[in-house]
């Protein structure tokens, strides 16, 4: 039997168990996160910006069955994160042609940014460094405009359910909370 058949082979709790051992904790709420400085396949360089909400979505790959629900989800509700000022980043280690085929196979308005190397991933506590490569984990960020953290996720949460804290953390920070 393959690795890859024997791991889906597990049971539940198995699986969970081996995850917790090998994946490494989610950067806190409330915690700054790492600088960063990555370039999009059209060639533009981005890094947080001050002003805007942001939304990081590390993903393991271009173009395979998950990541593409996930990305098109996103994609859907893009213009909703627009008018919350909020901007969307997908973040892996594919080179700039595999993101460009990407982007413009789901028509794509955000940026997919390539982390060479994984450096990215791994400060955002994003991937596994494996013998032979970086495994990236599925692993969504939202960060305030002052760079702190305001929700960890491993896996891919709802587009919506991103847009309803933004909408949530928006409203209490008006209200001075």
């Amino acid at each position: 039997m393959n690795p890859l058949a024997l791991a889906r082979a597990l049971p539940e709790p198995v699986k969970r168990a081996i995850k917790a051992r090998v994946y490494p904790p989610l950067l806190a709420e409330g915690e700054t996160v790492p600088e960063w400085h990555l370039q999009s396949w059209d060639g533009s360089w981005h890094r947080h910006n001050n002003r805007k909400w942001t939304v990081m979505v590390f993903y393991p790959g271009d173009d395979t069955p998950g990541c593409t629900r996930q990305l098109a989800e996103l994609q859907e509700r893009y213009p909703r994160f627009q008018e919350l000022g909020a901007q969307v980043y997908g973040v892996n280690p594919a080179e700039a042609p595999s993101h460009q085929a990407f982007a413009e196979k789901l028509g794509l308005a955000f940026p997919l940014l390539t982390d060479r190397g994984g450096v990215v991933a791994r400060n955002f506590k994003a991937a596994v460094q494996l013998p032979m490569r970086t495994l990236v984990l599925r692993t969504v960020y939202l960060v305030n405009p002052e760079r702190r953290i305001r929700m960890a996720n491993r896996g891919a949460p709802p587009a919506d359910a991103i847009l309803r804290s933004i909408e949530a953390l928006q409203q209490a920070t008006r209200a001075g909370m």
